[in-house]
């Protein structure tokens, strides 16, 4: 098999020379800027043919590259991640699903981000879609299937800053008052008094929780995964993380398991033993579903402002951290943010709101100037 570089027009392609029965036929890959380039992806395309590889593959369309693309990354991805990728390619296929792989240019991709806006989707779930359009396409170059990745000359949609409804310190013990007595309490105190998130919460057992030092270890989630719930490792290795419970939390999860025993008791050879803290009743884990939907019911009887969700307490305890000076790098590993920059840019509006604090601070330390 031989092959060589030539210009065409603007751009640099290659050609391949082939022998099939006799005939000779020949495979070309064009756009690239530079004959640098060009050669590379040349010896990377005779490599991968010498390997085995088909020197001419199907022309695929978008749909079916799509298709094995989400296949070949669903033992990669968590699978509520694989999910979305999936939905989020949905509009992408509506759009420009039967093109040829190897023609989707900028245009096509502007093309997938304006249909997706005209549709009223929120301007985050476009920016999703072309993140994840740019991580499949990334993968086809890779695979040799197409020359570039079109994605990064298109400009993602600037998403909306949610205006969030973050409940105070006072509103979220009146959460704590309304949910006593619920299988929500617990959930709800540990929601308010850690920052955990809801799976977290919900996966949490007392083999990870030391109740004489209020260690807790957090090493899990639970997901709805086709219609099942899951434990699973956290989302990021910074999501695995070991919190210090408040003191006033420690009583009522001493209460809780005192309950939980004597439920176990009652309920004999029924009971599920999965050492959760937070169960249904027979030791099976509650739904993540159920819980933010009575969250709705509690929050409107303790009188938080309508449209305040459950993942609005894990903002009112940053909130609080924050608020009390504690310093965003440990905001950020209470929370299990990926960074404390990530921290700091959901939390701006709090940090902003210190300034004051940090005017006071050089007063102090400089003195009066006489």
């Amino acid at each position: 098999m031989r092959g060589h570089v030539r210009k065409r027009g603007a751009t640099w392609s290659f050609v391949v020379d082939v022998g099939e029965d006799g005939l000779r036929r020949q495979k070309w890959k064009g756009g690239f800027k530079t004959r640098k380039e060009a050669e590379r992806e040349l010896r990377r395309y005779l490599v991968g043919v010498e390997a085995g590889g088909d020197p001419f593959p199907e022309d695929i369309t978008v749909s079916a590259y799509l298709d094995r693309w989400l296949e070949h990354q669903r033992s990669r991805l968590r699978p509520g991640t694989h999910i979305r990728y999936v939905r989020l390619m949905n509009d992408v296929r509506g759009t420009i699903g039967r093109l040829r792989l190897d023609r989707v240019r900028p245009a096509h991709v502007q093309q997938v981000i304006d249909k997706m806006t005209e549709r009223g989707l929120a301007p985050r779930t476009v920016v999703q879609a072309r993140a994840v359009l740019g991580h499949a396409l990334r993968q086809a170059v890779a695979w040799g299937l197409i020359p570039y990745n079109p994605v990064p000359a298109v400009r993602p949609p600037k998403p909306e800053r949610p205006d969030l409804q973050v409940p105070t310190a006072v509103q979220m013990l009146r959460l704590i008052e309304a949910s006593a007595g619920t299988p929500w309490g617990v959930p709800l105190l540990l929601a308010a008094m850690t920052g955990a998130r809801r799976g977290e919460i919900l996966a949490l057992r007392w083999a990870d929780v030391d109740l004489e030092t209020g260690q807790t270890r957090i090493t899990r989630s639970i997901q709805r995964v086709n219609g099942g719930l899951v434990f699973m490792e956290p989302k990021t290795s910074r999501s695995r993380r070991q919190i210090t419970l408040p003191a006033a939390a420690l009583e009522p999860l001493r209460k809780q398991r005192r309950q939980q025993r004597k439920r176990r008791m009652l309920v004999g050879t029924h009971w599920q033993d999965l050492d959760l803290v937070c169960d249904r009743g027979d030791g099976g884990p509650l739904h993540p579903d159920s819980w933010t939907k009575a969250f709705k019911r509690l929050a409107l009887k303790a009188g938080l402002p309508a449209g305040t969700r459950l993942h609005d307490v894990r903002h009112g305890f940053a909130t609080v951290l924050l608020a009390r000076g504690v310093h965003p790098a440990i905001a950020s590993a209470a929370l299990g943010h990926s960074s404390p920059a990530f921290t700091m840019t959901v939390y701006q509006h709090v940090l902003d709101g210190m300034t004051a604090q940090v005017a006071a601070a050089i007063d102090e330390a400089f003195g009066e100037i006489r």
